[in-house]
């Protein structure tokens, strides 16, 4: 990526001061780095601290704009009226008051990143090799967390949803909400572990309600999770007692990560995906798709559930009341429909373009290529193979877990690539 001449900064900068008013472009954030820390190639940029106290995250910026140009944040709340800014410290410019300060300043090809770091990314894309047009998976799964019945021990689930694979450590996470905890479980285990909760359902922070989804932050291995009952989103440490409040007052149903650990989220109730910034003090970032009321309209949902965001930083939305699943790239004013299926509760991609979800009402997995809406079966043909199906996870090798609510076990599908052949890779 090359770097910025200096003879033509100024009037590069005010052009994107101009854009960055308009078109959100991508950037970095930085994380546990002072005030004005090297975070670029250019030298001219630096970490830019969000205004709470204490906050330990900011974005890596242009340092050197004009400050009459700026508007000073809300003292009370730290907001920013004006789009696309967002609040910070730059002594600099503003000794008394942070300021509202255009994230276009962290446009990439402005604050080109010191290195590439994929880390910061949850996107766990089923390998290329996997996919096929005669790929398929076992028709029966094969019990991995839970048993045949319902319960409170370790080695039972009550009622999960949502779950998680780490590729790193093979561990699946599950959230056992009938017992407000949360779990892992790892290859062969006979029983869980509880890394969440487990101190009775309720609002306290060692405490759950009902969790709609969780992420893990593969900076530092916390879990993000969806605390829908309590309308909020907290983080847990790894071997933490209780968890940290990040938003409150938000009836979250679906989170998701993209490749610059911005955090999406599905706001079930006000019918919209939100993108917000991570740090110590989480700050709201803009409106990414819906927030045109209740409805079937292609800019509109009707209780939107999972998300997931690719490396362009596309969404695929299940638009749950509206039996469909929506696509919205970035900037985008409407999304289209990429599948169409009752209840839509989990959204996966493969390398290839194809989405994987779950149809909650007939409770069974789907398929979509990028040439059809209209999907194919791919487990759950058979009445009662799975049962409430609310979530699915795939490991490195393409298996398929699902979490089955109804019967309190999450079962593997192996995948079957036997009838693959390089003249059938999609």
């Amino acid at each position: 990526m090359k770097m910025i001449n200096r003879m033509f900064l100024p009037s590069t900068i005010a052009f994107i001061v101009l854009q960055s008013l308009f078109v959100l472009t991508r950037g970095q954030t930085c994380r546990n780095l002072p005030l004005y820390a090297p975070c670029s190639t250019n030298p001219d940029c630096g970490c830019l601290p969000f205004s709470s106290a204490g906050e330990q995250s900011g974005i890596c910026a242009y340092l050197h704009l004009n400050a009459s140009k700026l508007r000073t944040c809300n003292e009370i709340n730290y907001y920013c009226d004006q789009p696309y800014t967002v609040c910070i410290h730059h002594p600099k410019l503003s000794i008394g008051q942070p300021l509202c300060y255009p994230t276009g300043m962290a446009a990439l090809d402005l604050c080109p990143p010191l290195q590439t770091n994929s880390s910061s990314s949850t996107l766990s894309p089923i390998p290329a090799e996997v996919v096929c047009r005669n790929v398929s998976w076992a028709k029966q799964g094969r019990t991995v967390a839970g048993s045949n019945y319902s319960g409170t021990a370790l080695d039972q689930l009550r009622s999960p949803t949502a779950i998680v694979f780490d590729l790193k450590t093979n561990t699946l996470y599950v959230s056992d909400n009938g017992n407000a905890r949360i779990v892992t479980w790892q290859p062969a285990a006979k029983r869980g572990n509880v890394i969440a909760g487990g101190n009775g359902e309720g609002n306290r922070t060692d405490q759950l309600g009902w969790v709609s989804d969780i992420l893990m932050d593969p900076k530092d291995g916390s879990l993000i999770i969806c605390d829908a009952r309590n309308r909020r989103i907290i983080r847990w440490a790894r071997r933490a007692q209780q968890g940290e409040i990040l938003i409150n007052n938000i009836y979250c149903t679906g989170l998701a990560l993209d490749n610059q650990a911005l955090l999406y989220i599905t706001e079930h109730d006000n019918h919209r995906v939100t993108r917000w910034i991570l740090g110590e003090n989480i700050a709201h970032d803009r409106l990414v798709a819906g927030g045109n009321g209740k409805g079937n309209r292609l800019d509109q949902f009707n209780e939107p559930s999972a998300i997931f965001v690719d490396q362009n930083r596309t969404v695929y939305v299940a638009d749950q009341s509206n039996d469909r699943i929506m696509k919205w790239t970035e900037d985008a004013k409407e999304g289209i429909i990429v599948g169409k299926l009752r209840w839509p509760r989990a959204v996966h991609l493969d390398q290839s373009g194809n989405i994987y979800s779950i149809d909650g009402y007939y409770s069974r997995v789907m398929h979509f290529t990028r040439y059809s809406v209209n999907g194919t079966i791919i487990i759950g043909e058979k009445q009662y193979t799975l049962s409430q199906a609310n979530d699915l996870a795939f490991d490195q090798h393409g298996n398929i877990f699902v979490s089955n609510y109804g019967t309190g076990r999450i079962d593997k599908f192996d995948i079957d690539r036997s009838s693959c052949s390089s003249k059938h890779f999609q």
